[in-house]
């Protein structure tokens, strides 16, 4: 199970896939249309399986063709992780002049970083051109061909401030009140940089690049006039241009009498696999069989490639609608041929609220045999879940079935809606004496909400000593703190 791992790099993902989410939508203000074409960039969820995939760029824009990394940095640079010893894996691999790097600066609060909303843009050719002025980094790994980090010159102001002239060799700005410190000018020497702003801009602190190696920023406008036709890349010679084509179709309108036999004949003529199974799931979002029995041969009759069927298994999370993407990922959750692989565990997350939201089928995984199954069906929950399912939950915490009960009261502590705290007060309030596991479970919710549900109720006196400790009770009923004194309790050799 992946998610076993340190809270830094879960932070760092986390930070990466936020990043992904405000430059998407960002494009979308400026009118593009962007999907993302690597999967799981703009997720913080962890799994064990390494998924071999292409080098890809993180996101792709349907309508015009565009494709764009993201990096989402703390401390706002302009930066590309890079391997010199490794042809695959140099900073630009697999990267076209034409492609975009965004960079978007996190502010790195307690609980989640907080993206900016304006990310700065490069051209990969601007980056190209320059890269004899950027400087790279020692590895970050004793491994050889260990990444490094590779940086271009640039000025970012820690202030905010206004543009007040701008030459050849040098850039002159106000720097605005900010706490303690005054208003005053401020003269950035180009030296062999380029300027990014005009007289009277304005410009953010840590957000803002004023000026840098590269000779310019990336004009996206140019982008939005270009019309992307991915019915003609599916054959292209390049992998990545098919891969980004027959991905692009499900996301857009192009005549079904077309994109069908099209995605259909990549299904059986196409050699590279991970292409072929793009395929088959946009076909399948269609409502091709071919598309769909592509897909299941990919699980169920590939033992040779775990992270194909891991894949596969992603694939179906992301169709969604319709029964076809539900029943296959119960039937793997269900089947015995899986035990003890983790693609039990992506069937059921997929069930849950990042795939098909199908509630009700989580319900026989909270106390799986495999732990790991029981704690991703546990977490998958999420606020929108019916009626219907928390009461089936609350049956559970009624029966008191020493593995079962604990489940029910921690999805239902996830779930935490009003429906959640309606239910069990009802059945907190009908049964005398109440049911251990629902006081339990009540004392686990919002503690605001649940005083006013209750208030002035002899309920209320039963549960208030659990409220005290119900998460948000009070400054040490935070995860992070109970992360560090965990950790601090764990410092406990002389």
């Amino acid at each position: 199970m992946g998610f076993k791992t340190d809270g830094s790099f879960l932070k760092f993902l986390t930070m990466g896939a936020l990043g992904v989410h405000q430059t998407m939508q960002h494009l979308r203000d400026l009118g593009f249309q962007p999907i993302e074409l690597e999967r799981y960039c703009g997720s913080n969820k962890i799994w064990a399986t390494k998924v071999k995939r292409l080098r890809l760029p993180d996101l792709l824009c349907v309508n015009s063709g565009l494709r764009m990394e993201v990096r989402a940095k703390t401390d706002l640079k302009i930066r590309m992780s890079d391997a010199p010893a490794k042809p695959d894996r140099i900073w630009d691999a697999g990267l076209r002049d034409e492609d975009v790097v965004a960079f978007i600066a996190c502010v790195d609060t307690v609980g989640r970083p907080i993206p900016a909303d304006t990310p700065v843009y490069f051209t990969v050719q601007a980056l190209r051109t320059s890269v004899e002025q950027s400087k790279i980094g020692p590895p970050k790994s004793a491994s050889e061909g260990a990444e490094r980090d590779r940086t271009w010159p640039a000025i970012v102001p820690s202030r905010p401030g206004r543009v007040l002239e701008v030459t050849a060799d040098k850039l002159v700005v106000e720097m605005h009140v900010d706490g303690e410190r005054v208003t005053r000018r401020q003269t950035y020497n180009l030296s062999g940089k380029s300027a990014y702003v005009t007289p009277g801009d304005t410009f953010l602190p840590d957000v803002t690049i004023l000026g840098g190696a590269p000779p310019a920023l990336a004009n996206l406008s140019r982008y939005l006039r270009r019309r992307y036709r991915p019915l003609e890349q599916i054959h292209a010679p390049n992998v990545v241009d098919r891969y980004a084509a027959v991905k692009a179709l499900r996301y857009r309108d192009d005549p079904r009498a077309q994109v069908l036999p099209a995605l259909e004949g990549v299904i059986a003529q196409e050699q590279e696999i991970r292409v072929k199974l793009e395929a088959a799931g946009s076909a399948a979002s269609l409502g091709s069989a071919a598309g769909q029995d592509a897909i299941l041969q990919h699980i169920w009759a590939n033992p040779e490639r775990p992270d194909m069927r891991m894949e596969a298994t992603f694939v179906l999370t992301e169709l969604r609608d319709g029964p076809f993407s539900r029943a296959q990922l119960r039937r793997i959750a269900d089947s015995n041929a899986f035990a003890g692989d983790e693609i039990r565990q992506a069937a059921v997350w997929g069930l849950g609220k990042t795939g098909v939201r199908s509630y009700a089928d989580l319900l026989p995984f909270i106390d799986d045999a495999e732990e790991d199954v029981a704690l991703h069906a546990i977490a998958a929950f999420a606020e929108d879940t019916p009626i219907t399912v928390i009461e089936a939950l609350v049956r559970d915490l009624v029966t008191a079935h020493p593995r079962r009960a604990p489940a029910a009261s921690e999805a239902l502590r996830i779930i935490g809606s009003p429906n959640v705290l309606e239910t069990l007060v009802t059945v907190a309030r009908a049964t005398t004496p109440p049911p251990k596991w629902v006081l339990a479970t009540l004392g686990r919710l919002q503690p605001i909400a649940v005083r006013q549900a209750i208030a002035g109720s002899a309920l209320l006196e039963q549960i208030s000593p659990m409220l005290l400790l119900a998460e948000g009770a009070h400054w040490l009923a935070t995860e992070d703190a109970a992360t560090d004194i965990r950790f601090l309790l764990k410092q406990d050799v002389p």
